[in-house]
């Protein structure tokens, strides 16, 4: 059984694929990776499945903004067609 985070109303159980080194437009290596995985397991907690569905807006999932110490929540759900 993998570790999560308890209180989490959802988690993602992955799998490492690659982790892929970055480098800047200077061809220099940069301080940071991508990782890449794929998920073989979910935990959704019951309370946010309405109708067979996740009700993701009732999670009041947070958002990291672009500052060290801001983040955001998010307020409002809506639906848009996409273009074909």
């Amino acid at each position: 059984k993998p570790p999560r985070v308890k209180a989490a109303p959802c988690a993602l159980e992955c799998k490492l694929l690659k982790i892929v080194p970055l480098a800047g437009l200077d061809g220099r290596p940069l301080p940071a990776q991508i990782v890449v995985g794929q998920v073989v397991g979910i935990h959704i907690d019951d309370r946010f499945i309405k109708n067979g569905m996740l009700d993701t807006a009732a999670m009041q999932p947070i958002m990291r903004a672009g500052y060290l110490d801001q983040y955001f929540r998010a307020g409002e759900c809506f639906a848009m067609t996409r273009p074909p």
